[in-house]
């Protein structure tokens, strides 16, 4: 990761007054965030409270459509400015968050269709593991990569998309 800096001009990287820190801290608690309404989903469905777990997962699912459209838009060009040799981010990130959104699109149909609780136990499983693989990467190359390269229109659209509390 690169070493902090003085603030930049607006629209140019980091924005005015923001630092590499922080704009990497406000990124993970975003995608922090997220993983909370993923983790009331399964809590209710580890209590088997149907309804409970429906209205989880349809607000996670509504969540997640949100942030990763705007990782789509304002994060993946930053990634595409930063170059980082032996990926193919805009190939790698599409492909995960429309596996992401599908399986998550398919589970909440599963869970409002009255699927069998085998089915959706191991829909849920499956979303668990992508959306932690999802996570490492991103908290662990790409959004240490675009932390200095965020311009402000960039941090505005990921800012706006952050789950609410």
């Amino acid at each position: 990761m690169k070493t902090e800096g003085p603030p930049l001009p607006p629209g140019e990287g980091r924005g005015e007054g923001r630092t590499e820190a922080g704009i990497l801290r406000d990124l993970v608690s975003a995608q922090r965030a997220l993983r909370s309404r993923f983790d009331d989903f399964r809590r209710a469905l580890e209590r088997r409270d149907e309804e409970a777990y429906r209205l989880a997962l349809t607000d996670f699912h509504r969540c997640l459509v949100r942030w990763t459209q705007a990782e789509e838009e304002a994060l993946l060009p930053a990634i595409l400015r930063a170059s980082i040799n032996g990926r193919d981010p805009r190939r790698e990130l599409r492909l995960e968050w429309v596996q992401v959104r599908e399986l998550a699109r398919y589970l909440l149909s599963q869970v409002t269709d009255r699927a069998q609780i085998a089915d959706i136990l191991g829909l849920a499983e499956n979303l668990e593991r992508r959306l932690a693989a999802h996570e490492s990467e991103m908290e662990k190359v790409y959004y240490p990569a675009v932390a200095t390269l965020l311009n402000d229109e960039e941090t505005r659209i990921l800012r706006d998309a952050v789950p609410p509390p």
